[in-house]
């Protein structure tokens, strides 16, 4: 015969109930018992009971009134149910079936409310994962003339930040130099130079270059400027300064901004910055290559480039130039850049502008 405990509800017994032991009787009833007292229970009800039916109610009627008997362990309540007789087991069965029902429910229903609680954090963890993808999704959606807009905004807020020198021999020789390397844009170039001492230069959305007169007086051949120039015209091309806006400001400014809202407070403090946004290693590579490939298909010497990033390298063990930390250069670029170059046709055209030129008029410092 097994037992297995439970708690008695009934006539003259406490609100509490008491603790007792059942077992099922070979005359098919249940015999309850507690060390004072015992019961003999027939004609049985059973069902599932409790907040979410984690109990089994075992309910009878005698001359005393009527008794419940619940059993909230699972272990008991298993004991209960495999010693059952045959015409109590389907009963027996359907409660703990209900039983299973319920927590079924309660565990999707836990699982819903968790959902709730967890989505917007699972969303805003899918945007920050996948912000490349989606900036990349819309920044192909911006024309042409849009992104030159967007370049014009960007002009606009460099100009509360430096002197742009817009003409002269400096900016002539960049626009010389800039048209052999822009064959084909879709992009009205413009070029700009910043009376600025540090050594660095952008590119904004759109095709508007600006070189800062400390860059003019650091290089050693028009090549190097070339160089720099193809660069930062791959840079353009890629449109690397949209996705640089993108990240800076936000996807959703920047969305305002791709529909042509250019107001607002951080729109115009993520625009002044930048020529402060550094760009990814596979920026980086990306603008080598096409700024490589420019310079091949205006048969200027590519060297240009690897000079002035050899200068960058040498610069940096002692006062990093301003062009280093928005264009991280490296040992391995300037290796895979000479490894390159050697297996081109050395079929180069020299530049028909000298040093003098490209720094005549530039501002005393």
């Amino acid at each position: 015969m097994t037992s297995f405990s439970a708690r008695l509800f009934g006539p003259h017994l406490p609100g509490s109930g008491v603790a007792v032991t059942g077992a099922w009787q070979e005359d098919e009833r249940l015999k309850v018992f507690s060390p004072e007292k015992e019961w003999a229970a027939t004609n049985l009800s059973m069902t599932a009971s409790g907040f979410n039916a984690e109990r089994l109610k075992i309910s009878w009627t005698d001359d005393s009134g009527e008794y419940a008997l619940f059993i909230d362990n699972a272990a008991a309540r298993d004991l209960c149910q495999s010693g059952a007789p045959a015409r109590y087991a389907r009963n027996l069965l359907a409660a703990s079936q209900e039983q299973r029902g319920v927590e079924h429910r309660f565990r999707l229903g836990w699982a819903f409310l968790a959902g709730l609680f967890l989505l917007p954090v699972l969303l805003l963890g899918l945007l920050y994962l996948q912000q490349d993808t989606i900036a990349e999704w819309l920044i192909q959606r911006i024309p042409v003339q849009q992104e030159a807009q967007i370049g014009e905004a960007v002009l606009a807020q460099s100009r509360l930040t430096m002197q742009l020198i817009e003409s002269g021999p400096s900016v002539e020789a960049l626009r010389r130099i800039g048209e052999k390397l822009t064959t084909g844009s879709p992009h009205h170039y413009r070029w700009f130079v910043a009376n600025q001492p540090e050594i660095n230069a952008f590119a904004a959305p759109g095709g508007i270059v600006v070189v800062n007169a400390g860059l003019l007086r650091a290089i050693t051949s028009p090549e190097e400027l070339a160089g720099v120039l193809a660069h930062e015209i791959a840079h353009a091309e890629l449109r690397h300064g949209l996705k640089g806006i993108a990240k800076s400001l936000g996807l959703r400014t920047f969305a305002s901004l791709a529909l042509g809202d250019y107001g607002g407070t951080a729109l115009a403090e993520g625009m002044k910055k930048l020529a402060e946004l550094g760009f990814s290693r596979e920026a980086e590579r990306e603008a080598d290559q096409e700024g490589l490939r420019r310079l091949v298909a205006a048969r200027i010497d590519p060297q240009g480039m690897v000079r002035f990033f050899e200068i960058l390298e040498k610069e940096q063990q002692l006062t990093p130039p301003e062009f280093l930390s928005t264009h991280p250069a490296n040992a391995g670029r300037i290796a895979a850049l000479k490894q390159e170059i050697a297996l081109l046709p050395q079929d180069w055209r020299p530049l028909e502008i000298d040093l003098a030129t490209i720094r005549a008029g530039l501002p005393q410092l």
